[in-house]
């Protein structure tokens, strides 16, 4: 058990060191960490199922303003590695990963504690002009980010599964049919969260058209993909089109608004 929790550990390090700081934006979705898992675990296809499962909870989870969504790398990573290593049910193994998701928001916020006690040494090396020294604590900073949840990671997989198996067999049955009938229902709330915010002005069409197209002409979920994206650039390209005169406007306005503020001033 050992290896396996430094494996998964390791994994989530590098799944958020390349997510967050080498711009691989989107590399830590659930349907990318389930497979994940699955292939170091020796169990790709429940890591595949699980990964989609996931996906689909955690679809409409963003970051909106100032909101601090749930932690869907740390959920779907902990939810597919016990569900794998306890051989329980991806419902049962569903209902478990909202609450570890939760978990990681705090472990975040404890993170984001400790970060800015390197700033005011960055500020010093910047006042001295030292471009070397900036980028050494980028890097140390950058390292430092994942830290205490791969750390927590280990110590709950290695410390925590057989705790978790063992508490899975003494668990009535009708609570484990909860656990089963909660997990069946968080893709439709992850789907519903999504629809929430496609619901919003001029993109309410779109999903009615996306609706026609599946149920009524039958077509393929790639097909309706492919015809978003020829949409997407037709309208971008149209867009762009018409707002150059009002571009050169822009330019105008601001020029003017710079003048005004330069005499406030």
């Amino acid at each position: 058990m050992f290896l396996k929790a430094l494996e998964i550990a390791i994994l989530y390090y590098v799944i958020v060191w390349l997510s967050n700081m080498a711009g691989l934006f989107h590399f830590n979705r659930p349907i990318i960490v389930g497979p994940l898992v699955g292939l170091i675990l020796g169990d790709l296809h429940t890591g595949i199922i699980l990964g989609a499962t996931f996906e689909s909870v955690f679809l409409g989870v963003i970051a909106v303003g100032g909101a601090v969504p749930a932690d869907a790398t740390i959920g779907s990573l902990m939810g597919t590695a016990i569900a794998i290593l306890t051989h329980i049910s991806g419902a049962k193994a569903l209902a478990g990963a909202v609450p570890v998701s939760a978990v990681g928001v705090i472990l975040m916020q404890i993170t984001y504690a400790y970060m800015p006690l390197l700033l005011p040494k960055m500020d010093q090396l910047a006042k001295k002009g030292d471009e070397k020294g900036v980028v050494k604590y980028n890097f140390i900073m950058s390292a430092l980010f994942p830290l205490l949840n791969t750390v927590i990671i280990f110590f709950s997989i290695f410390l925590g599964v057989n705790a978790v198996g063992n508490l899975l067999k003494i668990i009535p049955k009708f609570v484990q049919d909860g656990f089963t009938a909660a997990g069946a229902m968080l893709p439709a709330v992850g789907f519903a969260m999504l629809l929430n915010m496609l619901f919003k002005g001029k993109l309410v069409s779109y999903f009615f058209l996306g609706f026609a197209l599946v149920v009524y002409l039958k077509l393929p979920n790639l097909a309706v993909a492919i015809i978003a994206i020829v949409l997407a650039i037709t309208i971008y390209n149209a867009t762009a089109k018409n707002s150059n005169p009002v571009a050169e406007n822009g330019n105008n306005q601001g020029k003017k608004k710079t003048e005004e503020e330069e005499f406030l001033s």
